[in-house]
């Protein structure tokens, strides 16, 4: 069965369902933007998991307890670092996000709009790519609920339009 997909407006580490994804570099390396703010809503607990994964590559995703957070994972898609974010990175992490969130059986998931803020990927453009990938996605089959986080108004008015 598809899952519901759903946007949501504000801070994506103030979801409660099983997971969070983070818009991650391939170090793990929890720096500004989407990731910053996982590390401060987290604590330490996610980047020491990060730092004994180590890297990956781009278009790999990593999974980590949540920490603080309400949610039990963090999955992080690794969307940029060796390499600029594009479209194939989007595509590649998301599907890799879902793949990783399948084999934990993470039921409720969580994506922030990959590589549209530190990473600079034009916002619409990414979370086209990223709704595509979804939708083609044998792995999302096995998830009830995908949410997108716009933390801007505008952005989680972009999103319902692009959802429909």
């Amino acid at each position: 069965m598809a899952p519901i997909l759903a946007v949501r407006q504000g801070d994506i580490t103030s979801y409660e369902g099983d997971a969070v994804v983070n818009a991650a570099n391939n170090h793990l390396q929890l720096g500004a933007g989407v990731a910053g703010a996982i590390r401060r809503a987290g604590g330490p607990a996610i980047q020491q998991e990060c730092d004994r994964r180590g890297s990956i590559r781009v278009g790999q995703a990593a999974i980590t307890g949540a920490g603080g957070m309400a949610a039990r994972y963090v999955i992080h898609a690794a969307v940029m670092g060796d390499e600029p974010v594009s479209e194939r990175s989007i595509r590649e992490s998301t599907e890799a996000s879902l793949e990783l969130a399948a084999r934990h059986l993470v039921r409720r998931i969580a994506f922030p709009v990959l590589g549209s803020g530190v990473g600079g990927f034009d916002f619409e453009r990414a979370a086209t790519i990223m709704r595509d990938t979804v939708r083609a996605s044998s792995h999302a089959d096995t998830l009830e609920e995908i949410v997108f986080y716009g933390f801007l108004p505008e952005q989680a008015a972009a999103l319902e339009t692009l959802m429909r």
